[in-house]
């Protein structure tokens, strides 16, 4: 008699039942040949059985019932053709022949840009270049020296949540292949605080050197809304060997709230920009070699264009003044 597998998907576990015999009968209670634990199933939810070289499914549960391809089972038996997928309740399961393909066997091997963040070196390096970077930060927002307690005190949470990150991280690959993998999700980790920095000083320096904001916000933007979700999706699919569509949707699923916090920055600046007397980003970065593309105005030159500017508003003001005289 030709054999099949049965295949059974509960809270994301994968069990597997060569059947050799039929009727198989599937359900909670103990007297069935399958015995599924989940308190939506029916005492005795479906058989199958097989008749005349043909396969048959029926639902015996009166509470919750079956679907085949997505069709609601009657309680009539119907014929199903291998590959078979049918779900008891929200249970979804599979009938699969013995001689189905299998997916490729995964080597786990080294190879590309992931062996820099699998190496426990690099993520040790990576680690301490992020707490680093807290620790410059903190120095450089400090208008007074403090002491280095004070400062230790202040990068103490920016590190608690590099660590929690790492956690939530590693907890993608423990739900999906029941082991943690830390040493790349502290590589990852780090390199959500780094990647970002890296992005923000570049777009200083590229929006002084143009002397405009534009390309530091098109900079800080995509480093907020592009490159944490791509660096979630790297981890997915190197640790958990996903697709890569799927990856971004987990990523981006995982990123949500952090995502919405940058929303909210985002249209917070936007109402900056809208205001009366903005403050470009560029003048508060700059750098000590003028490295700009527009020529520096001269005190000079800044001189007269004020002078120029005063006097325009104070005509303007003038004939305000005396027109609304004129009509008093």
């Amino acid at each position: 008699m030709e054999k099949v597998i049965l295949e059974t998907i509960q809270r994301g576990v994968h069990s597997y039942h060569k059947i050799k015999s039929f009727p198989v009968t599937m359900g909670r209670a103990f007297d069935n040949d399958i015995i599924l634990q989940d308190v939506t199933i029916s005492p005795h939810h479906l058989v199958i059985d097989k008749q005349d070289g043909s396969y048959l499914i029926q639902n015996l549960s009166t509470e919750n019932g079956s679907s085949l391809e997505g069709k609601k089972l009657g309680s009539e038996a119907e014929v199903l053709e291998i590959p078979a997928h049918f779900k008891l309740n929200k249970l979804k399961a599979r009938l699969l022949s013995t001689d189905m393909p299998v997916e490729e066997t995964y080597v786990q091997s080294c190879s590309g840009l992931f062996c820099f963040f699998s190496s426990p070196v690099w993520a040790a390096l990576l680690f301490l270049a992020t707490v680093a970077i807290f620790f410059i930060e903190r120095f450089l927002d400090t208008p007074v020296a403090k002491e280095p307690l004070y400062y230790i005190s202040n990068v103490l949470p920016s590190v608690w949540t590099l660590l929690g990150i790492t956690v939530i991280i590693s907890g993608i690959t423990r739900i999906s292949t029941h082991r943690w993998e830390i040493i790349p999700a502290i590589s990852i980790a780090s390199m959500v605080f780094l990647v970002p920095q890296l992005f923000e000083y570049l777009g200083h320096f590229v929006s002084y050197l143009f002397t405009s904001d534009s390309f530091g916000s098109w900079l800080h933007n995509i480093a907020s809304f592009m490159i944490i979700p791509v660096l979630l999706a790297l981890f997915i699919v190197k640790t958990i060997h996903t697709k890569w569509l799927s990856a971004l949707g987990v990523a981006a699923l995982v990123y949500s709230p952090f995502l919405a916090y940058q929303v909210i920055g985002l249209v917070d600046d936007l109402n900056l920009k809208s205001g009366f007397s903005e403050i470009p980003g560029y003048s508060q970065t700059l750098l000590p070699n003028d490295i700009r593309l527009n020529t520096t105005l001269s005190l000079d030159d800044f001189i007269k264009d004020a002078d120029e500017e005063t006097s325009d508003v104070i005509e303007k003001m003038l004939i305000m003044a005396k027109e609304k005289e004129a009509r008093s």
